[in-house]
């Protein structure tokens, strides 16, 4: 048998009940790239560094907007957008050493079994697959829209820096980028 299918069409809304932009931009095109240094806490810890790219922003012309970009060049340390409230960063530490435990053999913390090459010293190489993992999960980079020089975010969204592997001293990397 024949089947027909029927195409609604959808009516356009009328240009008058737009809302319209909040921001139109056009100029001259801006970069600026820089590392902001982050000491960790032991085991897995959580670092709220908003307010270090608010900083970053207000030296920045007024006008910019873009994106700003957050990249961790760690493979243990990840980058993502929560609320930093210090009950959900306790549960997100307790969900991601459930996501993957560090007690469970995983192949990369064999490192008698692993390739020398590239390790400073086998006596000292972390196992810390369950770290990589969890890392991995959340994510290496975050990118989160500028809009006339300050962060387009929600009220209790916050940028935050996951640790899965700490104490160490890391960096993450910014990069901000639009017209001005």
């Amino acid at each position: 048998s024949d089947r027909k299918t029927e195409i609604k069409a959808v009516k356009a809304a009328d240009p008058a009940d737009a809302t319209p932009a909040s921001h139109t931009t056009s100029g001259t095109f801006f970069t600026h790239h820089t590392s902001l240094p982050l000491s960790t806490q032991p085991s897995i810890s959580l670092h709220d560094i908003t307010p270090a790219l608010k900083g970053l922003l207000a030296t920045l012309p007024a006008t910019l907007s873009g994106t700003l970009t957050v990249t961790s060049p760690h493979t243990t340390l990840a980058i993502t957008l929560t609320e930093s409230e210090p009950r959900l960063v306790d549960d997100i530490r307790v969900f991601l050493r459930r996501l993957a435990p560090p007690e469970l053999p995983y192949l990369h913390n064999d490192i008698h079994l692993r390739d020398p090459e590239g390790m400073e010293d086998p006596a000292t190489e972390p196992r810390n697959a369950a770290a990589h993992l969890g890392a991995m999960v959340v994510g290496a980079s975050l990118v989160v829209p500028v809009v006339e020089g300050r962060l387009a975010v929600g009220k209790w969204q916050s940028v935050v820096a996951v640790d899965l592997d700490g104490p160490r001293e890391r960096k993450v990397c910014v990069t901000v980028m639009g017209a001005v």
